[in-house]
């Protein structure tokens, strides 16, 4: 009774987890653990106009020991999707290091994302799957003196 009630509403979906450094995928779907995907959250089949349109407000991979970021502004935050019955991201995340002055490191992790729709008979869901490389990008600045570049030319 209560499923029905709830009929045609939406949803905010706000919080955190723990992934490992492995290969893997998280989703946000309508149907439960023991409903088949084709069918809706109150057991009947899915209505043509259902979809997964939705906002992303902000979506980062932090450090977990220090929590930080190291970008303020993430690829996909503020990302409007289209209707779409399924959605789904492909992200990459890379380990990386910002060396600042004074050689104080800020260790976190950036990403890359693609995204695409589909009308696959998995949804209606939003997928991200992700993939991470086994390699740390460290940015850091380096001064030359224009004397040492002047020796170089010459």
């Amino acid at each position: 009774r209560m499923r029905k009630e709830q009929q045609g509403e939406s949803c905010q979906v706000h919080g955190y987890f723990d992934t490992n450094k492995v290969p893997g995928n998280f989703h946000i779907g309508t149907h439960g653990s023991v409903v088949p995907s084709y069918l809706s959250f109150d057991r009947e089949p899915t209505p043509p106009t259902q979809h997964m349109q939705h906002t992303i407000n902000s979506l980062a991979f932090v450090d977990i020991e220090t929590g930080t970021k190291l970008n303020e502004t993430q690829p996909l935050d503020g990302f409007d999707s289209p209707k779409a019955f399924t959605f789904q991201y492909y992200l990459t995340i890379s380990p990386a290091t910002v060396r600042g002055d004074g050689g104080r490191d800020k260790h976190g992790y950036q990403f890359r994302a693609g995204s695409f729709v589909t009308n696959e008979l998995i949804g209606p869901a939003v997928f991200f799957r992700f993939d991470m490389d086994p390699i740390r990008v460290t940015y850091f600045v380096e001064e030359a003196r224009w004397s040492s570049f002047l020796v170089n030319i010459c």
